[in-house]
This record gives structure tokens, sequence and C-alpha cells, in this order.
């Protein structure tokens, strides 16, 4: 029976061994399987924090180009403020000098022909039609050129949003192809 016994012994000791072989095997595998995760979810927060990165680039490069056109819309209306501003001190510096030629006119005619009364009517409706003429054209114009220039800035605008839409889709698809190369990783 000793043998036996003996004999159950070694086996009983060659199952420990096994067993205990087998536990670290599986211990190792356990820890390998771990160590994979860690580095794939390290993996995986790189990869989103570059992408972050890129897309916080991308916004912030969007911002500034739409910064840009806001600021060239508003210094192009400053400037037609400005130009039209302008287009009215001549206007009425046209209409003064007019007038004042007209009172100076008036009063050397009044006096070199006092004594027709008649023709001092006719010039003075003669200049007056004319200077009304020329208020009328003027005033005109400057509606015309202000109309052209709204416009033109109007057409400006819808250019800049149409440039502005495009690069905001084309910002989308950059997205999305990312994020389905990604997902197809």
């Amino acid at each position: 029976m000793t043998n036996l016994e003996n004999e159950i012994k070694k086996q009983s000791n060659n199952t420990e061994e096994d067993t205990s072989k087998l536990l670290d095997q599986q211990r190792q595998q356990i820890a390998n399987t771990t160590s994979n995760i860690s580095d794939t979810t390290n993996k995986v927060a790189n990869s989103l924090n570059e992408y972050q990165q890129t897309n916080k680039g991308i916004l912030d490069k969007s911002i500034d180009t739409s910064n840009k056109y806001q600021q060239e819309t508003i210094n192009t209306i400053q400037s037609i403020t400005n130009n039209t501003i302008e287009l009215q001190k001549n206007f009425a510096n046209t209409i003064q000098s007019v007038f004042s030629k007209f009172i100076d006119d008036t009063s050397k005619s009044y006096w070199n022909n006092y004594l027709y009364p008649q023709r001092y009517t006719d010039v003075y409706n003669k200049t007056n039609h004319n200077v009304t003429n020329t208020t009328v054209n003027t005033t005109r114009t400057i509606n015309d050129v202000a109309l052209a220039s709204a416009e033109t800035l109007h057409k400006s605008i819808e250019i800049a949003q149409k440039y502005y839409n495009e690069a905001a889709q084309n910002y989308l698809n950059f997205i999305n192809k990312i994020e389905k190369s990604y997902y197809n990783h």
C-alpha cells in the first residue's frame, strides 16, 4: 500500500504543479490582456486628443476667417457711408455756390435792369428752375450711386455667406470623413 500511497501522492503533487502552472499561465494571460486593454485605451485617448486639437484648430481658423470677412464688410459699409457723406457735402457746396452766384447775378441784374421788372422775373424763374433741376438731378445721382453701392454690398455679403456656408460644409464633411475612418479602423 505504501507504493500506492506514494503513487497517489506523486500524482497529487503533479496535479498540484499542473494546476499551479495553469493558474500562473492564466494570471499571465490576464496581465497581458489587461496591459493590451490599457495600451489600447491610451491610444484611443491620444487619438481623440489629436482629433479634438485638429478640430479646434479648424474651428479657430474658421472663426478667424469669419471675423475677417465681418471686418471687411464693416469697413466696406463705413467706406460707403463716408463716400455718401462726402457726396452730400459736395452737393451742398455746389448748391451754395450756385445759390450764391444766383444771388449775385440777381442783384446785378436788378441794378442793371431795374427799369425792366419783367426781365428780372424771367431771369429769376430761369435761375430758380435751373437750381431746382440741378438739385433734383444731383439728388437722383446720389440716390443711384447709393443704390448701386447697396446692391454691390448686398452681392458681396451674399458671396461671403456662400463661401462661409461652403467652408462650414467642407468642415463638416472633413469631420465626417475622420469619424468614418476612425470607426473603420
